[in-house]
């Protein structure tokens, strides 16, 4: 049986509210929230690191990664669509490179050191991958920098 304090298998939430049940009301309440926050979010926000008007952005997929990669896999430099959340661009489906992420990337020179930044920030761009805003905020990712030489310019302005 799987119990709170043994090291059973998780079996999944049926078996874990069944078990709940056994235990009582209190403690099915406490275990459906420790499951329910335990799990990571599914919604993915950047911050707009451009002057195009939008704040928030709610990554929705990848674009050219293979069948349906998980939107949590994404390094600096990747093309994702989006949709914005705040901003002009609200509830509107765009496309954005992303430029920072906390995740610690390795440097493109394979030296042993990493990149991390304080917020995750994408850059919103049209079907050519052309930036929409004139003027970007900040640093961006070394990596992110050698693949996307627009973004590169625009951000040592």
């Amino acid at each position: 049986s799987s119990r709170i304090g043994s090291a059973s298998v998780w079996k999944g939430p049926r078996a874990m509210l069944t078990s709940a049940r056994r235990l009582g009301g209190l403690a099915a309440a406490i275990l459906a929230v420790a499951w329910l926050t335990s799990r990571p979010s599914d919604d993915f926000l950047l911050m707009c690191q451009d002057n195009s008007g939008a704040y928030k952005m709610k990554v929705m997929g990848v674009v050219a990664k293979g069948n349906s990669p998980h939107i949590r896999a994404i390094e600096p430099g990747d093309v994702v669509v989006v949709v914005g959340r705040t901003g002009g661009p609200k509830n509107k489906v765009l496309r954005a490179i992303v430029t920072r992420m906390r995740r610690g990337q390795p440097h493109p020179l394979k030296n042993g050191m990493q990149n991390a930044f304080d917020t995750n920030c994408g850059v919103l761009v049209d079907k050519e991958g052309n930036p929409v805003g004139n003027k970007i905020m900040g640093k961006i990712d070394p990596k992110c920098a050698m693949r996307w030489p627009k973004l590169a310019q625009l951000a040592a302005r």
